[in-house]
């Protein structure tokens, strides 16, 4: 294996994330070395060939790749993964079936609420999405800044709450309320797959959340889009959510996707499945 690095965020620390970087380095039999972002930014003298990435952090990322690191995820798949608004842009270029999505204009205040209502974007809300509507941050990741809103008045209120996170809008597709599938890919392959169901009614499936998970074998249909999705956003290692749809239809792509809740569901070894990608590099 070439010399690589594992890199996290030194000021970040869940029990999930541990365990994860610890089957890593495990399944790499000590090979790869874990640094995190504030190290690698001020050790740009003495740089390994190949860094896997478990951190959003794409400004390190970037100034990483600058010195002729590859990265795996790069910065900028990480950065259209990171932001909803980018990665509903890379499906749409590359026609790929996901909810009908607007996206709400930057502003440089906190716009007052009667300003909202009398904006072009909350009323295409209205009239082309409709209530109820899934109103997004679009930067969060375990199902937060997520919330279904049932009128014009509650998204003005999460557009105003949210101030100065970027936040996007989708359609709200009932089929899918509280249920959701995951594909984790590394490369073309599609590794382990589970169905996720929300808890208590929350229309949202995160584990994070409460919900829970059984393995699922996808169809082909869903791994052709997934294939796609990985493609379109520049990806070598993710994960590919799908909504419960009568078609492959893309919820969310992550370039830093957890597989803790994965593994512990299907029973399969992700970590060695992303070694054995990395030592091919």
């Amino acid at each position: 294996m070439k010399p690589t690095w594992l890199v996290t965020n030194r000021w970040l620390h869940w029990d999930k994330f541990e365990w994860q970087f610890d089957q890593i380095i495990g399944a790499s039999h000590g090979q790869i070395e874990r640094v995190t972002t504030d190290y690698a930014v001020t050790h740009l003298d003495n740089l390994p060939e190949v860094a896997f990435i478990m951190d959003k952090d794409v400004a390190a990322v970037a100034q990483l790749e600058a010195f002729g690191v590859r990265c795996v995820n790069s910065s900028q798949s990480i950065a259209l993964c990171d932001n909803k608004a980018y990665t509903h842009a890379a499906l749409t270029r590359a026609g790929i079936a996901h909810p009908k999505t607007i996206t709400a204009p930057l502003v440089y205040r906190n716009l007052e609420a009667e300003e909202w209502a009398n904006s072009e974007f909350v009323a295409a809300v209205e009239h082309s999405l409709g209530f109820p509507a899934v109103a997004k941050h679009a930067v969060g990741s375990w199902g937060s800044g997520v919330f279904l809103v049932e009128n014009r008045d509650e998204l003005i209120d999460v557009l105003r709450e949210a101030y100065p996170s970027p936040v996007i809008v989708e359609e709200y597709v009932a089929g899918s309320h509280g249920r959701d599938a995951r594909i984790y890919m590394v490369g073309d392959t599609p590794v382990a797959a589970m169905r996720r169901f929300g808890q208590g009614g929350d229309f949202r499936a995160n584990i994070t959340g409460g919900g829970r998970a059984q393995t699922w074998d996808p169809p082909a249909e869903y791994v052709d889009v997934a294939r796609a999705a990985m493609t379109a956003l520049g990806l070598d290692v993710g994960s590919v959510d799908f909504l419960d749809a009568q078609e492959p239809l893309v919820g969310e792509v992550n370039s830093n996707a957890q597989f803790a809740s994965l593994t512990q569901t299907t029973g399969i070894d992700v970590a060695a499945a992303v070694v054995e990608y990395l030592e091919q590099l």
